[in-house]
C-alpha cells in the first residue's frame, strides 16, 4: 500500500503545478492509496490558511476525494462527521475531528474547550 502526503493531495486538488499536479494525478487516478487523518489535517490546514479556500468549499472537495474509489482513509466515518461540522461550526478542524469521535464513537471527550464542551452535550 502506498501512502501520501499533503503536498500530493494540495498538488491534485489545485492543479497548480504542471509537472507535480500531473505526477500527482497519476498516482491518486490509477493507484490505491491511503491517507492518514493527520494528512487530511494538514491539508484542511493549508487550504484554508495559505489558499483561502473557505470552509463550505473545503469541506466539500475533501468529502469528494475521500470518495475516490482508490483512496482508503483510517476513519473515514469521523472525517465524514468532522469535515461538515468543521464548514457548518465554524470550529478548529482537530476540534471537528473530537467531536466527530463523540458523535461516530461515542467516545466521551475531555477539554476545557467550553465551546468544544457544549457541542457534545
Amino acid at each position: 500500500m502506498k501512502r501520501i502526503d499533503a503536498n500530493i493531495i494540495l498538488r491534485y486538488l489545485l492543479d497548480d503545478h504542471e509537472e507535480l499536479s500531473s505526477e500527482s494525478a497519476a498516482i491518486i487516478d490509477h493507484e490505491h492509496v491511503h491517507v492518514s487523518v493527520e494528512v487530511i489535517c494538514e491539508v484542511v490546514y493549508v487550504l484554508g490558511g495559505v489558499y483561502k479556500v473557505n470552509r463550505e468549499q473545503l469541506s466539500g472537495l475533501l468529502l469528494s476525494f475521500l470518495d475516490l474509489q482508490n483512496i482508503s482513509v483510517d476513519d473515514l466515518d469521523v472525517l465524514k462527521v468532522a469535515l461538515p461540522a468543521f464548514a457548518e461550526r465554524k470550529i478548529d478542524f482537530v476540534d471537528a475531528i473530537l467531536y466527530s469521535h463523540h458523535i461516530v464513537h461515542g467516545d466521551q471527550i475531555v477539554t476545557f474547550d467550553k465551546r468544544l464542551a457544549k457541542m457534545m452535550k
